[in-house]
């Protein structure tokens, strides 16, 4: 009944836009820039159905829009078919709209060529200009190929193949440049570090339950993947005369299992933006040959679950005594996304969190204990490694590993920090790994005090 309420809403919001978007509110100080928003996602359509209206409110801040789409959605089709360009002049479409320079029917377009060079690679680029007192917006495509979603789509070259190793490289679809997985990281992190923006969002970078799966809240390959990829330049970039940037993933496909938590004006805002792009996305006839159509009245019925909803992932929130880790999954839902260190046995491995005492432990003297882990003989039990094995013995058997909790959220020793594979490698498993700053598998959460 509530959703029904609120789709009655979001309809006579668009009805009464007439599917025209509300101009953008002035930037704070006649800035330009007051600061910039770096939006990176799979296809031409997930910002528009996934991170905003976010960007959008982003933009009325003032913030200047750098969108990057690391692949072309062309959806197996030919790039001389064209389907994938109409993708693209469909998201400039809907940002000329967000920016109040709507493009008409016959007229030039108001957009720019303009390609960025970045780590040896050409990445096509087109630019908004918005005056001289306006954030501007840029769109970045790197046109790899769409994975799809069924299981046999997931078996092409695609990101999900690149990132589980099943295949070196990903070759552009327009034949513009090819990517190993290091190269592709480097590229993302280089166009964070030129664009140095305050934010950067990217899609669901938990989700470990693709389309193939069936489940409801699964999400596409090239979401999951994308968000990871994004995740990692973000941690990796060093802006160069600034801070690293804020990074928040927002759920794909899945968060239709959630509630609509869009207001009517909101949702109707988002609605006719993406009304903007969807009259390009045809793949079987061209019925928006040119730059600019008239948006879309009516899209189809799928979309308004999305339309009614924007989720962003949160990050761990730790019970007083666990150790959370950055990596997770959503591969049983949205109920247990987290990870936790647990104890059982002589063993330490991470576990969805349950909050029993299996995931209780403490910091003594360097000393990274299981609280109230007593074994048969009633003795302490403590975190020791050997290698680059994690395991759990008595306290009192030789020199335990100390551990230092940093400020990064790093469980460093002297011989390394404790590091959760993320669940979409092959073989993933908890163990000690050279410390990097860079890799949010060694990032963990806690109520512990830091030093």
């Amino acid at each position: 009944m509530r959703m029904r309420k609120l789709l009655l809403a979001v309809l006579i919001g668009l009805a009464t836009l007439a599917f025209t978007v509300p101009p953008p509110l002035p930037s704070a100080g006649g800035a330009r820039c007051r600061d910039t928003t770096l939006v990176g996602v799979a296809h031409q359509d997930d910002d528009l159905l996934f991170v905003n209206p976010e960007i959008a409110e982003d933009f009325d801040r003032g913030s200047c829009l750098r969108v990057v789409y690391v692949t072309a959605g062309d959806a197996h089709l030919a790039w001389a078919g064209g389907y994938a360009v109409r993708r693209e002049r469909g998201v400039q479409q809907a940002y000329s709209a967000l920016a109040g320079r709507p493009t008409r029917a016959g007229e030039p377009s108001p957009w720019q060529a303009s390609p960025v060079r970045v780590h040896g690679r050409t990445v096509h680029g087109v630019r908004l200009d918005n005056g001289p007192l306006r954030p501007d917006i840029r769109l970045l495509f790197l046109r790899l190929p769409d994975g799809g979603w069924r299981d046999e789509a997931s078996r092409r070259h695609s990101l999900l193949a690149l990132f589980q190793s099943r295949i070196r490289s990903l070759r552009a679809v327009d034949g513009s440049a090819r990517y190993t997985e290091a190269a592709l990281v480097a590229t993302l992190t280089a166009l964070v570090e030129r664009f140095r923006p305050h934010t950067v969002r990217t899609l669901d970078y938990a989700n470990t339950a693709l389309k193939s799966s069936g489940e409801e809240w699964a999400d596409h390959n090239d979401h999951a993947v994308t968000a990871r990829y994004l995740r990692l330049a973000a941690l990796r970039a060093r802006p160069e005369g600034g801070p690293p940037p804020r990074l928040t993933g927002h759920e794909g496909y899945g968060n239709a299992v959630r509630p609509p938590n869009l207001d009517a004006a909101r949702a109707a805002r988002k609605a006719a933006l993406f009304g903007h792009y969807y009259v390009h996305d045809e793949r079987r006839a061209i019925s928006c040959p040119g730059q600019h159509c008239a948006p879309t009245r009516k899209v189809a019925a799928q979309y308004a679950r999305w339309l009614e909803r924007s989720y962003a992932r949160p990050l761990p929130d730790p019970r007083p005594g666990t150790v959370v880790s950055w990596i997770g999954s959503t591969a049983s839902g949205f109920t247990a996304p987290d990870l936790c260190l647990t104890r059982g046995g002589g063993t330490v491995r991470s576990a969805p969190c349950t909050g029993t005492v299996r995931q209780r432990w403490r910091i003594a003297d360097g000393v990274l204990e299981a609280w109230g882990g007593r074994g048969d003989g009633g003795g302490r039990r403590c975190v020791r490694v050997g290698g680059p094995a994690v395991a759990l013995g008595p306290c009192t058997d030789g020199a335990p590993a100390r551990w230092v909790l940093t400020r990064r959220g790093r469980l460093r020793t002297r011989e390394g920090c404790l590091t959760q594979d993320d669940l979409l490698r092959p073989r993933p498993a908890l163990r000690l790994a050279a410390c990097t700053p860079s890799d949010p598998g060694q990032r963990w959460f806690t109520r512990f005090r830091l030093r």
